[in-house]
Parts: C-alpha cells; structure tokens; sequence
C-alpha cells in the first residue's frame, strides 16, 4: 500500500546557486527511481544553520511530499545517505496531509480512496471550542 510521506533535504546553497535544476533533480530522482510519486515539491529560503555540516554553514531547504511503499523507502534513505550533494535529510511519514492554497489540511487526490487520518477533525473542533478553565 502506498503511503504518503514528507521529506526535508538539506543542499549546501553554494551549489543550489550554481545550479537549482540539477539539485531538485538529484531530490526528486532519488524518490522516483525507486517508484514514489511526487505530490508536491516547495523550495524554502536558504538559511544559516545552527551548526555546520560537513564544513557548510548556509543551507538550502526543500519540502516535498510523495507516495511510495515501504520496502521503496529504504531504498529512498539509503540512496540519499550517500549522496553528496545533501546535506541532510529527514523522512518522515505525513498524517496531516498536505496543505492547500487555502491553508487547509487535504490528502491529494492521487491517493483514490484516501480519507484523513482518524484523529484530524477532532482536533480541528477542539482547537474552535473555548477552552474550559477548571
């Protein structure tokens, strides 16, 4: 069963200047080798790091959600891992869906079948009543 994950990488921003394309391919193609589907890709700022990372200090962030089955996923890791273009890199699975143009929480509808995980609107409605003070 294809499951909807969301990863953040990590590029150093001096090779992000030198060639964005190139980057974004090395991101995204790690996934769809290895069979996953891109539901969504943003480009976050550059930033400084807190710490440095193989002697880097300024970052380039991506956000990307994609659908993949779990045997692909440590295929996923493990080709990221050795890549030396990233940074970084965190995967983690995605149980709020992904945001919309209008802020609100969807799964996409790449996924037939897919409702939101048990537990969203409950906490939606929570977060709109008042809280009691006891």
């Amino acid at each position: 069963m294809r499951t909807l994950y969301e990863a953040m990488f990590i590029v150093d921003s001096a090779k992000d200047k030198e060639s964005h394309a190139k980057l974004e391919e090395e991101c995204l193609g790690s996934i769809t080798r290895h069979g996953g589907e891109i539901a969504k890709c943003v480009k976050w700022d550059d930033r400084r790091l807190t710490f440095d990372i193989k002697k880097v200090k300024r970052g380039t962030y991506f956000l990307v959600h994609f659908y993949a089955d779990g045997p692909e996923l440590t295929k996923i890791e493990r080709q990221n891992k050795i890549s030396d273009t990233l940074l970084r890199v965190l995967i983690t699975r995605d149980t709020d869906g992904i945001e919309t143009a209008t802020g609100a929480s969807a799964l996409s509808s790449a996924e037939p079948g897919a409702s939101a995980p048990a537990g969203i609107e409950e906490t939606a409605a929570a977060k709109a009543a008042p809280a009691e003070r006891i």
